[in-house]
């Protein structure tokens, strides 16, 4: 027999759309920072302060990984003559 363990699993579901960059943000923001339910008063308060830099920091990268794929997906169309679809996926 084969053992394993998972951890904690966390599931999200919507209802017919997609999880937006703020829902990604703030998954790799409490990944990446954790603030310890012993830690000082203000030890916790600088660690919720330094959490809300290191989302905001995620968001806009996120957001600009987007804006970079989309851009590729257009010139690629473009470049194979879908120039329709390619200002379609533009006004996106």
């Amino acid at each position: 027999m084969i053992g394993g363990e998972i951890g904690n699993v966390t599931v999200t579901t919507t209802n017919n759309c997609n999880l937006p960059p703020e829902h990604w943000a703030r998954r790799a923001t409490d990944r990446i920072v954790s603030v310890g339910e012993d830690a000082l008063p203000a030890i916790a308060e600088q660690a919720r302060a330094f959490k809300g830099q290191v989302y905001h920091t995620v968001n806009f990268y996120i957001k600009e990984a987007i804006k970079e794929d989309r851009s590729r997906v257009v010139t690629l169309l473009r470049l194979a003559d879908q120039h329709d679809l390619a200002n379609s996926v533009e006004k996106l």
